[in-house]
């Protein structure tokens, strides 16, 4: 977490990377899946001298302190602490038994205690495996359900964008309004434009909620979008930094 917080930058690759559902079933069927591949993978190669286990630790305190500088430091409280009060803990502790089952054998003496220690500590880590699924389901509920409305009062004030409303026409992400004074008004973006990728993602592959979703982040971020104008046949890649409307 840490490390996250001294170097942010870095965090934003991290954070950056495509995202599932937001709310309800969706989103809860996706994080479940998503936590419980991990949880399974990580056990499963735990016995590469718990290699997996500490790197999954790591990267998770790494993105968590990301979190709290990528945006702010209410925002990384407001959108991790009702689900991540039961998901962290569940993570440490499913590591922490993983990193056990594939180091604790290997300094036994003998291969007669080598073997035992490794079957106490391969029931005990499948015991901790259904307590962590447990936890992961709740902490699932919590952040399908619960979280995205105790963010979005915060994301609705605080939130910067590039000043456009945009539309979907003939399945095409399109520019249907410029804000004077914008930062895509000062980039000479116009209306009508096609928006092809935002910060490298096709949006055809996105529903206009989620697009919208991308052009928005914290005041000062940058974005960068490829452009199509089909007036011109022309294709520019633009980067534009995120501002709030102006007053």
């Amino acid at each position: 977490m840490v490390v996250g917080i001294i170097n942010p930058s870095v965090n934003e690759k991290l954070l950056e990377h495509p995202v599932g559902p937001q709310l309800g079933f969706p989103s809860l069927i996706y994080l479940l899946r998503l936590n419980l591949t991990s949880t399974l993978l990580t056990w499963c190669t735990s016995f590469i001298l718990g290699i997996t286990p500490l790197w999954i630790t790591f990267r998770e305190g790494f993105t968590t302190g990301g979190l709290f500088v990528y945006r702010s430091p209410l925002f990384g409280f407001l959108s991790l602490a009702p689900h991540g009060l039961i998901e962290i803990p569940a993570i440490l502790l499913c590591n922490a038994f993983f990193l056990r089952l594939g180091l604790r054998w290997v300094f036994e003496r003998n291969a007669t205690e080598r073997k035992r220690t490794l079957v106490v500590d391969f029931k005990n880590s499948l015991k901790i495996l259904l307590l962590g699924g447990g936890m992961f389901f709740v902490a699932a509920m919590i952040e399908s359900f619960a979280t995205p409305r105790i963010v979005a009062p915060y994301e609705q004030e605080h939130l910067a964008g590039i000043g456009v409303r945009v539309a979907v026409a003939d399945h095409q992400l399109t520019v249907a309004h410029v804000f004077p004074g914008s930062p895509a008004s000062s980039a000479g973006i116009s209306s009508g434009l096609l928006i092809h990728r935002i910060d490298g993602v096709e949006t055809s592959s996105q529903d206009v909620k989620r697009c919208r979703e991308m052009l928005h982040g914290r005041v000062g971020t940058r974005v960068r979008l490829e452009v199509i104008d089909t007036a011109r046949n022309q294709t520019n890649s633009i980067e534009l930094v995120r501002d709030l409307p102006p007053l």
